[in-house]
């Protein structure tokens, strides 16, 4: 059967190293010579049948993919990619997480506010809400949820998964970590979304775009732990009731520092959250 790779794909076997190569070229080999009833016998099927995403697992990776159709006939479409076995690298976290020592503001100085002052609210005064009432939710009603009914859930149901069921990760299986291993860091050892951290540097979770305007945010269990959704250069975060609990406010190198709804420093990004 014809192999078709997503760019994504490709990106990820330029990640993985040349150490995986003959594994994935016996991968694709065992694709290419069976056609789809004999393929699904060694798949698992992650989705509904209409959804259709299955895994196959061979050799210590893991390839995620679909079926589709043109005008050659049937092919192979390859979404993503990931190992299941402990034989490449990774740097783990305290709590078990999985991720590169890039990532961690532990081991890069670079992304770490405790000795990066650019991006340390306490040191630098234009990303400190308390000294910075543009970026502070309590003095400009645009970024209040409270004030701005386009930017809270509770009177905009676009944007609150509880009345909205594609970005409901409790409905929509996709947006599952635990149903969806693409988006699962513990799970998919080239994930390259975005972790949330303690002060401390420590990751206490992850975020999962749901749509243009939501990103949903879970725990290193992957449970689903609140939804953030983009106010001006902020974001706001909301528990999965729909409660305010805590904003974003954006740093100069590309991440965001969390405040509580006081102006509470908790923690921060090193990427975009959407």
């Amino acid at each position: 059967m014809k192999i078709v790779a997503t760019p994504s794909f490709s990106e990820k076997i330029a990640a993985i190293g040349p150490n995986s190569f003959p594994y994935l070229s016996s991968a694709f080999a065992f694709l290419e010579k069976n056609d789809r009833t004999q393929l699904e016998k060694h798949l698992v099927l992650l989705t509904g049948k209409e959804e259709g995403v299955y895994v196959l697992v061979h050799h210590g990776l893991r390839i995620f993919l679909s079926f589709g159709h043109d005008k050659d006939g049937e092919y192979v479409l390859l979404a993503d990619l990931a190992f299941s076995d402990s034989s490449q690298p990774s740097y783990l976290s305290s709590n078990g997480q999985a991720m590169s020592p890039t990532e961690d503001p532990r081991r890069n100085i670079n992304i770490d506010p405790n000795r990066n002052m650019t991006i340390d609210p306490r040191r630098n005064m234009t990303i400190d809400p308390n000294r910075n009432m543009t970026i502070d939710p309590n003095r400009n009603m645009t970024i209040d949820p409270r004030r701005n009914m386009t930017i809270d859930p509770n009177r905009n149901m676009t944007i609150d998964p509880n009345r909205n069921m594609m970005i409901d990760p409790r409905r929509n299986r996709m947006l599952n970590p635990k149903a969806n291993t693409f988006i699962n860091p513990n799970m998919n050892s080239v994930w390259s979304g975005t972790y949330l951290y303690s002060i401390d540097g420590l990751p206490t979770g992850y975020f999962v775009r749901a749509s243009e305007k939501v990103a949903l945010l879970f725990n290193h269990s992957a449970d689903f732990v609140g939804f953030s959704v983009p106010a001006n250069s902020n974001f706001n975060l909301f528990n999965p009731n729909g409660e305010w609990v805590a904003f974003f406010a954006r740093t100069d190198q590309g991440g965001f520092n969390q405040f509580d709804t006081s102006c509470r420093w908790m923690g921060f990004t090193t990427r975009e959250i959407l």
